[in-house]
């Protein structure tokens, strides 16, 4: 079995369903793992957000999940700049992450055939074991 120590969940500024960042939250839980939720400021996204502070990303956490559940965690938050994949397998490997959690929307097949969708970079690019949470 896996000993899943540190999980690493990339979190969407912009997404409005929260459900994946909860369930990466309770895992982290289930398995006493630390969690470290990191945002990528990419370059391809046109930097949508001016912001590279973890406070930022700290609010969007408090402001989803329970108090009870975030007390019951070590959360680690991080920010960087560049493409999502390589930014992401690049601080897997400096941070010895041992599982990465996704959260996914199912997009119609002419949107797949014009544009990559975040989770898939980062499934393609890291060596990794990744759960991928559907968004409900």
């Amino acid at each position: 079995m896996f000993d899943i120590k540190k999980i690493l969940f990339p979190i969407d500024l912009d997404a409005k369903e929260i459900s994946p960042l909860l369930a990466a939250l309770k895992v982290a839980k289930m398995l006493n793992s630390e969690i470290h939720i990191f945002y990528v400021n990419d370059i391809q996204a046109g930097y949508r957000h001016p912001t590279d502070r973890e406070d930022a990303i700290s609010l969007k956490v408090r402001e989803a999940a329970a108090e009870e559940l975030l007390d019951a965690l070590k959360i680690i938050y991080s920010v960087s700049k560049g493409d999502l994949a390589e930014e992401v397998v690049k601080y897997c490997k400096d941070n010895n992450i041992d599982l990465i959690i996704v959260g996914h929307k199912y997009r119609h097949k002419m949107y797949d055939k014009i544009f990559d969708s975040s989770d898939i970079k980062i499934i393609d690019a890291v060596k990794l074991p990744v759960l991928v949470i559907p968004q409900e």
